[in-house]
């Protein structure tokens, strides 16, 4: 998924849970988000878009006898 926001700006703190950036924001859920994924054998990842402003989301699960995670 892919928008066209701000961007991130605090990228090393994106998965710590309980930091937050938000008011009244509880910094648990891209934490949370990204356990599940590595609990199914997939990844979360988010990144700044290179081509224009925003960010993009990847989420990866693997599916039954799929060849892994990509490079």
């Amino acid at each position: 998924m892919e928008d066209e926001g701000q961007g991130l700006s605090e990228t090393a703190n994106l998965f710590v849970p309980f930091f937050t950036t938000k008011p009244g924001g509880s910094g648990i859920g891209l934490a949370l988000s990204r356990q599940i994924a590595e609990a199914h054998g997939g990844a979360l990842r988010l990144e700044n878009r290179g081509d224009r402003r925003g960010c993009r989301a990847r989420l990866w699960l693997p599916l039954p006898g799929g060849t892994g995670l990509p490079a």
